[in-house]
Parts: C-alpha cells; sequence; structure tokens
C-alpha cells in the first residue's frame, strides 16, 4: 500500500517540477511569479513530506526518530502552504495591503507555527502513544480549523474582488473561484472525510492541481497583460498620429495664414515700388514727382526688407542659431536712437511720444544689437496702433539685484486700440495679428512680439503684456544685467574706431547679377574706388593671377555664382604662391543670411562679410574694418 502511495508521491513530483521550470523560464517576472515558485516548492515539499509519513505510518519502519522528524517537518510545511498560497493569490489579484493589515493577517500563521514547534514537548496537536503509534493530539480540531483560515480568506477575498469588479462574464468568475477554492476543498476532504489511515494522497494531488491551475492562469495572465500592452501601445501610437496629424493640420493652417499675409504685405509695398518707378518713368523731368516717388519706393524698400528680415530672425532664432554677443552699451544713448529712428513716424503720425529716465548706472554689458532690436519691434507696434492724437511712453526703471548686476525695466505704454484677451493668450506665437492689415491699415507679418519674445528669453528676460480692447498696450521687458564702467565703454568705443581714406582704392567686383553689379560699382564710384568687375570665380582666380600683386587692394566677392563660386574661389586665391597676391583681403556680398553662412564665408578664408541688400554706410564700415 505505501509503495502505491510513493509511486504517486513521485508521479507528482515530477509533475511539479515541470509546473516549477516552466514557470520559470517561460513566465515574465512579477510578484505573482515569485510566490507561485515558492508555493509550488512547499507544495513538492508537502507531497514528499506526505508520501514520508504514509511510508512510516503504514510501513513501520522502526525508525522512532526518523518518524517523529517526518511528522514534525510535515506539519510545518502543511503550515506554511496556506500561507504562501494567500500571498500568491493577493498578489495574482493585485491587492495591496498596508504594514498593519499584513501584519494581522500573519497572526493564525504565527498561532499555527507556535502549535506546531509546542506540539513537540506537549503533544496538542500530535503525539505518539506508549508503544510509539501516531495520535492526533487533544487540540488538532483547532489547529486543523485555524489552518483552513487562509484557504477560506483567500477563496472568500477572491470571490467579492470577482464579484465587485468583474469585466470577463460569469464564465470566468466561477472558473476563478474554483481556482482559489481547491486547495480548500482538498483539505476539507482530507482532514473531515478521508479517514487517517486512508492510502490515497487525495490533498496532495487537490494541491498539485492547485498548482496547474496557477500556472494555467500565469499564462492567461501573461497573455492577457501582452495583449493588454500591445493594445496601449497601438492606442497610443494611434493617438501619436491623430497629434501629429492634428499638428500638421495647424502647422497647414498656419503656414497658409502666413502666405496669405506674406502675399498681401509684399504686394503692398511691391505695387508702390512698381508704382513710383513708372511714375517716374513717366515724368523724369519732373523733380518733384520724381523726389516724392523715390522717397516712396525708399519707404516701400524699407517695408520690404523688415518683412524679410524678420522672417530670417525668427527662423534664427528658433533654430538655435542666434547668439548673444555683449558689448558695453549706453542706454541713454540708446534711448536717443530710438527717439531719432522713431521721429520721422511719429510725427507723421502726429503722436506725442514721452521718455520716462530713472536710471542710475546707464552703461550696461548687453547684445546692443538684440536689445534694439526688441525696443524697436515693440515701438513700432506702438507706433502702428495708436492713431493720431494718441500718446507713446517709454520708461526705464533700474533695480539692484546684486553687486554689479541690476534689473532694467524697460515699459512701452501706448493709448492704441489695445488687444483682446483672447489675443493676448496668442501674441507671442509666430504670424498671429489680432486683425489683418486690411483691417488694421497696418503692415506686418505678425512676427514682431514672437521674435521680440524668442529674444527676450534669450538674454534670460521676461516680457509682460497688459492689454484691454480699445483702451492702449503695456508691454514691460525686464532684463537682468551687468553694470559697467565709463573706462570700459571707452576701451570698446577705441576697438570700434577705424580710420582710412577709400580714394584711390581698387576693388576686384566679383559678382554674377549685372544689377547687382551695377549698384555695388556706382555706390563704390561715389566713395572714390576704382572698380573693375568679374561675372565669376574662374575670371576671378585668372584676374589675380594675371595682374601683378598689389593692383587690387581688395575684393568684393558673390558667394553663388555660376562655374565657381565664391568659396571656392577664394580658397583657390589663398593657395597662389605668390605670399601677396594669397593674402588680398577678400570680402563676402551675398544674400545668405544666416550666422552658418558668415562662418562658411570665414572658414573659406574670407576677411568679411557683407549681406546684401546692404545699406551703404554698413558696407563702408565693414570694408573700413577689414582693410584696417
Amino acid at each position: 500500500m505505501s509503495s502505491i502511495y510513493l509511486s504517486n508521491a513521485i508521479f507528482m513530483m515530477i509533475i511539479l517540477t515541470i509546473i516549477f521550470l516552466r514557470i520559470r523560464y517561460y513566465i515574465t517576472w512579477s510578484p505573482s511569479k515569485k510566490y507561485t515558485m515558492i508555493f509550488i516548492g512547499m507544495v513538492e515539499l508537502y507531497v514528499l513530506m506526505d508520501a514520508l509519513f504514509m511510508k512510516e505510518l503504514l510501513g513501520k519502519s522502526g525508525n522512532f526518530l526518523q518518524f517523529k522528524l517526518v511528522v514534525f517537518f510535515f506539519y510545518l510545511v502543511y503550515v506554511i502552504m496556506p500561507y504562501v498560497w494567500h500571498l500568491f493569490m493577493q498578489s495574482y489579484m493585485g491587492i495591496n495591503r498596508s504594514k498593519k493589515q499584513r501584519f494581522a493577517e500573519m497572526i493564525p500563521f504565527i498561532l499555527l507555527v507556535l502549535m506546531v514547534l509546542l506540539s513537540v514537548p506537549t503533544g496538542i496537536v500530535w503525539r505518539f502513544s506508549r508503544n510509539r503509534t501516531y495520535i492526533r493530539g487533544t487540540f488538532f480540531g483547532v489547529f486543523a480549523v485555524l489552518n483552513l483560515f487562509y484557504y477560506v480568506y483567500t477563496f472568500a477575498q477572491t470571490f467579492f474582488i470577482l464579484f465587485m469588479n468583474n469585466t470577463k462574464g460569469v464564465r470566468y468568475l466561477i472558473k476563478s473561484a474554483l481556482f482559489s477554492a481547491v486547495p480548500l476543498i482538498g483539505i476539507l476532504a482530507n482532514t473531515y472525510i478521508i479517514p487517517l489511515y486512508g492510502a490515497y494522497p487525495f490533498q496532495p494531488y487537490c494541491l498539485v492541481i492547485g498548482a496547474l491551475l496557477s500556472y494555467l492562469f500565469m499564462v492567461e495572465h501573461q497573455q492577457d497583460q501582452m495583449e493588454f500592452e500591445h493594445r496601449k501601445r497601438l492606442s497610443k501610437a494611434l493617438e501619436l498620429e491623430k497629434e501629429s496629424t492634428r499638428k500638421a493640420k495647424v502647422a497647414g493652417e498656419v503656414k497658409n495664414a502666413f502666405l496669405a499675409n506674406m502675399s498681401h504685405d509684399i504686394r503692398t509695398p511691391m505695387n508702390a515700388i512698381i508704382g513710383f518707378s513708372d511714375i517716374i518713368a513717366e515724368h523724369p523731368d519732373d523733380e518733384e514727382i520724381v523726389k516724392n516717388a523715390i522717397s516712396k519706393i525708399q519707404a516701400s524698400g524699407e517695408i520690404l526688407l523688415k518683412i524679410i528680415n524678420d522672417v530670417l530672425d525668427l527662423s534664427k532664432i528658433e533654430s538655435g542659431k542666434a547668439e548673444i554677443v555683449e558689448m558695453v552699451t549706453d542706454l541713454k544713448q540708446m534711448e536717443e536712437n530710438l527717439k531719432m529712428m522713431l521721429e520721422y513716424s511719429i510725427q507723421k503720425g502726429m503722436i506725442d511720444f514721452k521718455v520716462e529716465d530713472q536710471i542710475e548706472n546707464p552703461l550696461v554689458w548687453c547684445d546692443a544689437t538684440k536689445l534694439q532690436q526688441v525696443l524697436v519691434n515693440v515701438l513700432n507696434n506702438a507706433v502702428k496702433f495708436t492713431p493720431a492724437g494718441g500718446t507713446i511712453t517709454f520708461s526705464c526703471v533700474q533695480r539692484m539685484i546684486a553687486p554689479g548686476f541690476a534689473e532694467y525695466k524697460f515699459t512701452i505704454k501706448d493709448t492704441g486700440i489695445g488687444m483682446t484677451e483672447e489675443f493676448q493668450k496668442h501674441a507671442f506665437e509666430a504670424f498671429e495679428r489680432e486683425r489683418t492689415s486690411t483691417e488694421s491699415k497696418t503692415e506686418g507679418t505678425g512676427l514682431g512680439l514672437a521674435i521680440v519674445k524668442k529674444l527676450v528669453d534669450l538674454m534670460h528676460g521676461d516680457v509682460i503684456i497688459q492689454s484691454n480692447s480699445g483702451q492702449g498696450t503695456k508691454i514691460q521687458i525686464s532684463l537682468p544685467l551687468r553694470i559697467a564702467t565709463e573706462n570700459q565703454l571707452h576701451q570698446s568705443d577705441k576697438a570700434k574706431e577705424y580710420k582710412i581714406g577709400f580714394d584711390g582704392m581698387h576693388v576686384l567686383l566679383v559678382e554674377d547679377n549685372e544689377l547687382n553689379a551695377e549698384i555695388a560699382m556706382e555706390v563704390l564710384k561715389n566713395k572714390g574706388i576704382l572698380v573693375n568687375w568679374v561675372p565669376d570665380g574662374c575670371a576671378c582666380v585668372e584676374e589675380i593671377q594675371d595682374k601683378e600683386a598689389g593692383t587690387y587692394q581688395f575684393i568684393l566677392m558673390d558667394v553663388q555664382m555660376p562655374r565657381m563660386n565664391g568659396y571656392e574661389a577664394t580658397q583657390k586665391i589663398r593657395q597662389l604662391a605668390d605670399v601677396k597676391k594669397a593674402q588680398i583681403p577678400i570680402i563676402a556680398m551675398t544674400a545668405n543670411a544666416f550666422e552658418e553662412d558668415r562662418k562658411h564665408a570665414l572658414d573659406a578664408g574670407m576677411d568679411g562679410f557683407i549681406m546684401k541688400p546692404f545699406r551703404v554706410d554698413e558696407m563702408m564700415k565693414v570694408i573700413g574694418e577689414v582693410m584696417e
């Protein structure tokens, strides 16, 4: 009889080992997996101890000490197993407990272990008669009921959670409830139905079935989890796709609105340029008409250049290519420059312009070009949207924030048409305009405030808008700036000075566009410079090679030309054997307006950079700096 029991035990241990290995290598790691492997290990140990117990009980091996050890370890495993089952089911069901709750749930387990340990000297759970026969002790019934606690508690807890939160139907509820009840059925039958000396391992088989079901449920859970993760990833991908589509649609709408605005805003000054050019052609001898037409053409050209520069500036900032170049700056002088720049438009618009200055330290270290660009953009907006008879107030206040550092608050306040509250939320976004130029009678791309915001951010400052529709606008720009000294200003000014005469200089102009070449030659000739023109890089290199060194004092080199571009021509000249020819100053003159274009020109060996369209004074300044 005991041999049959042992055969069943070996069979069950093989099954349990296979299940253990399947879980070990094929189930992803989780707390449930950990407790399942511990539970299966305990079941396997219980099956072994149960088999040894029945062998000793039925076989009467005669080794009494061995029998006593088997019984002790059998009961020890017997009480550990339900507690591990309880931990596994809680982990599987995703039940979280506080430390106090976990300790309270451990109390029955602690009592059971104490009863097993006390049974060795007292026999309260089991004992041996004088003839060494195994007998259940006085408190075996209490022990058996207490040992049922975790099986009953786990079954009730699982059933309640599934009943209250089940989303998979009645079949899943019944299947899960039976799964959690299998160990409970086994222990009830083994304790109260099967006699002590019954030679059929019913409870071990129930526990093996429980172990098998735990594996199957974990496989199902893992598949569900994988499907859930797949659906989650798919849902996220769909959301990203929707968001990308939405952004693309918004970007398309912004682009279309921008192109529509640009088309109108470019055509307006272009119409003036073409129209007044036709008027000059029709009335070349009427001095008054010609002067008026020229002034209108120049103003329209300035508007066109402003539109192009705004687009380029925004592109440069957003691409991260804009850099802060600090120099000693006199803020009072900048105020005077601003007044001078705005004087014409303010007088034309019949606007009262006030300056309120509360600066104790006007000399600061800052990027003067970018700061002036910020203030000019805001002031230009104020001028454009303030009606005749209105007032624009420009003020600057200084507040010390640390030794050698102060916060400068530049405030531009106008009595213009103002902004709606809704528009203020988007005022700093590119291409945003509350009214089109047709409605507001003003030109612009809607980039001014976007550039202001990005430049102020670049200078670690802050910009705030306060406005009400029809009641004017107040824009405050705050910048932390390092205070400079008079000595530093004089050193900076000295570094900028150059003294050079242009009369009699000889320049080689390299330009493929005849119109651009004609403009450059006229400007240079007016400054007393002799000009020789060639149409491309190949002709430039040949001209320098053919002429004696010193024939030309410098080269004005376009960049994009047929046959050979300006970069290649510069490199070939720098490689000439004649050192004097190779070292001739070369200045790039190009419509490529980005910082990388300047860097590319300098890397190619050029000495200066003039951006088209150029102003005469800026062009001569670059030439003077290079030649000095």
